[in-house]
């Protein structure tokens, strides 16, 4: 902007900001201007108008004004005397008049003329207008630059909340399709015990849900536009609710409490505001492929360890297959940001054919995150061979994008221990990748997977003990070892024997005192059960070192 103030010629006419710019100052309202001037005398105002007002001038002189027949949509501020003149010449234009009289002038009852003009009782110094007027579009000016960049650079929603709240000045709420809170007024109290329910559980109550699907999306069809609510027996504020479709998918539903304000004036601004908002659904939309539902927040949310009540976290995996499933595993695919989004969406689409279609994907701060689950009790259902066959087959070999992968873990709590897994594991995929070149002289590995990262990660500074602790926790060996204190067996030392005389049977059962054949029919038994192979050297290096720990801790 090349002035923030007004400009004035030799004769004292304001040429408004930045003369001569072919910038637009703002988008400013008929409703807009009506609430900021309600303060004032008013003594004339259309019965209705729709203008808008994409510059402002102020004329403080009674002899002469500027010709701004040049400039469309001009708001002007003006004495009496030269309005008349000024209207006729700019028949685009629209004038707050200032006038020392008690009644309306005559030329203002005009048809020509009467819908173009504000009259107002001057009672106090021009300049006390004018700066009320300058004050409207610059702080118009102000939000919606400052909301268009955080649409540029693909902000949150939470944002854009934020830094609504002072034109908006009522509170406002965005809720996903399973009526689960996303954002809102953090400065704002909510108004109504409804809105309060949400912010403290994180979701609407069933009276507000059963409310929003009568009076609002029953009669939307299905189209994103704004929807009226007067005030009733639940709620003194009227509101203004605006469901978000897009590709005829309901996505977001946005509130604005009106407790402050014209409703008029109020729906102009929430307008504005809305077209941010839906720029930034609109994007979400495409990154995620469509894949968000309304319980994945709850992942995300466990992931980043937001607050969340266990009544809410409990509801929301109720939707889904989670609370009968008995284990898990977590992977994490890294996209790059050159990949095109066509691409990305084969991906997705790919990764929902994992685990037999047991699969929940979701995104989380751009990459693709896919959770496996499983309802059986055996051990082999998400075994570390079944994954990495199965993420090279649907994954790797067709794109070839490789996996970080999480234990498996058996609470779904337990995600973002998880997730910090199956992160861990891809950055430190270097070190494996040569272990794998040395061992079988290639390092094509589809799936990095945390149990075979372990041993170079406790080799690293700063590593964390909770997670070390969680993933000997979740380790074959310590489940054996819990299963012989239970039954006052002997298999964990067994197998220790086994590992340590070079996997040969006859000597391992010298040395515990059984028969061979016993020998080898718990080590055919353990790979049955949890589908692994002794044949394996990153089996054994990770099980020696689950050995030692248990050694540690005297548990063997």
């Amino acid at each position: 902007m090349r002035n923030d103030f007004p400009l004035h010629d030799d004769e004292g006419t304001s040429f408004g900001f930045g003369a001569g710019s072919a910038l637009r100052l703002g988008d400013v309202s008929y409703n807009m201007l009506l609430e900021a001037i309600r303060g004032f005398e008013l003594l004339h105002v259309p019965e209705s108008c729709s203008k808008r007002f994409t510059w402002y001038a102020s004329i403080p002189s009674k002899r002469k004004y500027f010709d701004w027949s040049h400039r469309r949509d001009v708001l002007f501020l003006c004495h009496d005397e030269i309005a008349e003149s000024l209207l006729d010449d700019n028949p685009s234009s629209f004038c707050v008049v200032l006038t020392d009289e008690e009644q309306v002038p005559d030329w203002a009852t005009l048809k020509s003329r009467r819908n173009r003009v504000v009259i107002v009782k001057q009672n106090k110094r021009f300049y006390s207008y004018d700066s009320k007027l300058q004050s409207l579009f610059v702080n118009d000016l102000i939000w919606e630059n400052e909301m268009d960049r955080v649409v540029y650079n693909r902000g949150r929603l939470d944002r854009l909340i934020s830094l609504s709240e002072d034109m908006l000045g009522n509170f406002v709420c965005i809720t996903d399709t399973g009526y689960n809170l996303i954002a809102y007024s953090r400065g704002i109290e909510p108004p109504e015990e409804g809105y309060r329910y949400l912010v403290d559980n994180n979701c609407y109550s069933e009276h507000e849900v059963k409310e929003i699907e009568e009076q609002v999306l029953a009669n939307v069809g299905e189209k994103s536009r704004l929807v009226f609510c007067g005030p009733n027996e639940r709620h003194r504020h009227p509101a203004l609710h605006y469901p978000v479709f897009i590709d005829n998918a309901y996505l977001f539903h946005v509130v604005l409490v009106c407790e402050n304000g014209s409703i008029e004036s109020l729906r102009d601004l929430f307008l504005k505001f809305m077209r941010r908002v839906i720029s930034i659904c609109n994007d979400f939309w495409k990154t995620t492929v469509n894949l968000e539902s309304p319980w994945h927040r709850v992942l995300a949310g466990l992931i980043d360890e937001e607050p969340m009540t266990e009544d809410y976290i409990d509801a929301q995996l109720a939707k889904t297959a989670i609370p009968a499933s008995e284990q898990f595993r977590l992977l994490r695919f890294q996209f790059s940001s050159r990949k095109p989004f066509q691409e990305r969406s084969h991906v997705i689409e790919a990764a929902k054919n994992l685990n037999n279609g047991f699969v929940y994907p979701f995104m989380h701060e751009g990459d693709l995150l896919v959770l496996l689950y499983s309802a059986s009790i055996s051990e082999a259902a998400l075994s570390g061979r079944g994954v990495y066959s199965d993420v090279d087959e649907h994954i790797y070999k067709p794109f070839g994008i490789a996996a970080g992968a999480s234990q498996v873990f058996f609470d779904v709590r337990d995600i973002e221990l998880a997730h910090r897994q199956a992160s861990i594991a891809y950055a430190m995929r270097a070190p494996l990748r040569n272990e794998f070149e040395a061992l079988y002289g290639f390092a094509d590995i589809p799936c990095y997977a945390f149990e075979h990262i372990l041993k170079y990660y406790i080799l690293t500074e700063g590593y964390d003990s909770d997670l070390v602790e969680f993933s000997f926790d979740h380790s074959i060996l310590k489940r054996l070892a819990e299963e012989d204190k239970a039954a006052g067996t002997e298999i964990a030392k067994l197998v220790w024997v086994y590992l340590n005389n070079g996997r040969n049977a006859t000597d391992t059962a010298k040395l515990v005192h059984v028969h061979r054949n016993t020998v080898l029919y718990h080590i055919s038994r353990l790979e049955k059960r949890f589908d692994i192979s002794f044949e394996s050297p990153l089996l054994r290096s990770r099980m020696i070192l689950d050995y030692h720990r248990l050694l540690l801790e005297d548990h063997l």
